[in-house]
Order: C-alpha cells, then sequence, then structure tokens
C-alpha cells in the first residue's frame, strides 16, 4: 500500500504513540467504571453498534501509531533505503512491499517490523531487485523523507558533540559553538588556550557519527 501521509506526519504519529495508548487506556477505564455504576440505565441508552464503532476507532488509532514506528524504524536505519519500502499496519498486522536491493535487506526489514511493540504479525512481500529500490531514491517524496533524515542526523551529531563539551571540565562548553552538516563537525567560538582548543577538536572527532571536524577555534589572548 502506497503512503498517503507526508513523512514528518507519520513520524509524528509515532512520536505521539504513547500519549495516544495512555488516552485510550484512560478513557477506556473511565468507561468501565461508568458502566459499573449505571449498567441497567447505559444499556437503554447506548445506540446499537456503538460499542463495535468505539472498537474500530481505537483499533485504526493504535495502527496509525505502530505505522508511525515502524516508519521511523525504517528510516533510521543505516543499513536499508527505506525510500523504496511501503508498509502499512492493518489490525496490528504490518504489511511490507516494494523493492530492495538484496535478500538481507528483505530480512532486516521484517525482523525491524517484528521487533515493534504491538505489531502481532508481519506480511513480508519485499522483492530483491537493485534496480528498482535505487530508482525510488530520485522521487520527490524520498528526496523530501531525505531531507527530514538528514536534518534529524544534523542535530542528533550536534547534540552529541556539544554533550561531550559541556561534560569535559577542561573545556569551555558554552563558548564553543558546533554545527554539523553530512557528518562534519565545524567548532567555533573562542577557548583559553591551544591544548583546550586540541582537546575539543578530538572529542568531537571521536563522537559517534563525525566524519570529520573543521576547526574554527580560536585562542584567546591573555
Amino acid at each position: 500500500m502506497q503512503r498517503k501521509y507526508s513523512y514528518p506526519l507519520i513520524v509524528a504519529a509515532g512520536m505521539l504513540g504513547v500519549t495516544a495508548g495512555a488516552s485510550m487506556a484512560f478513557a477506556s477505564n473511565q468507561d468501565n467504571q461508568a458502566n459499573q455504576a449505571n449498567q441497567g440505565y447505559q444499556a437503554n441508552r447506548v445506540p446499537a453498534g456503538t460499542e463495535q464503532r468505539d472498537e474500530e476507532s481505537e483499533s485504526a488509532i493504535k495502527d496509525a501509531w505502530l505505522h508511525g514506528k515502524l516508519e521511523s524504524a525504517l528510516l533510521f536505519n543505516e543499513h536499508l533505503n527505506n525510500f523504496s519500502i511501503d508498509t502499512d499496519v492493518k489490525h496490528g498486522i504490518a504489511y511490507l512491499k516494494g523493492a530492495v536491493e538484496s535478500d538481507i535487506d528483505r530480512d532486516l526489514a521484517g525482523e525491524i517490523a517484528k521487533s515493534i511493540n504491538g505489531v502481532t504479525e508481519v506480511e513480508n512481500e519485499l522483492v530483491v531487485d537493485k534496480a528498482q529500490a535505487t530508482m525510488s531514491q530520485n522521487n520527490e517524496a524520498a528526496q523530501e523523507r531525505q531531507g527530514f533524515k538528514q536534518s534529524v542526523g544534523n542535530a542528533t551529531l550536534t547534540a552529541r558533540v556539544k554533550s561531550k563539551l559541556l561534560m569535559n571540565g577542561n573545556t569551555g562548553g558554552m563558548a564553543i559553538n558546533v554545527d554539523s552538516e553530512k557528518g562534519v563537525v565545524t567548532l567555533s567560538g573562542e577557548v583559553k588556550s591551544s591544548e583546550e582548543k586540541d582537546l575539543a577538536v578530538k572529542l568531537a572527532s571521536n563522537t559517534s557519527g563525525a566524519t570529520s571536524v573543521t576547526d574554527e577555534l580560536v585562542v584567546k589572548s591573555n
């Protein structure tokens, strides 16, 4: 099934899943208390079919939540090109369609889907077709998702480096500016000594996800 929603919306659904789940649990608990207190009255007042509609609505919300989690897990897996993988979740069953570059990628996508808490079954219909999988990276939707993924990756790397600088007592983390772009970390600002400058560069270089460091730090003159 083709995706019908913009990727940021799908990811937002996954991130908001816990909130939605908690709200459903609270609403269900409130309904149970009301039914126990007014059982006879409610039996005569609830229109026929209401309970079935409520169950269907709750199931649809849960499926949307699981779909978001699945999309996010595939997007941020560094070994998969999720732009060629179409996903859907219905009644707890995850469906995978599209093309991947190898049998390993096919099995990996299936295992990721199985690992999502709440997914009861996986229908893996992915085919191994390297040409088709590569072609899928060039469409507009794929480019939009790639840009979103890159933005998140840049922010994550920046946060990792900044945290290292702040936690190290020998670097003035607050005075060092950190920017990241596709694995390249840029450090700027003033430091107190050449030793602090070298340490900051080394900490950034040793951060997971950093491919290189651009040193624009200036040693403050006494």
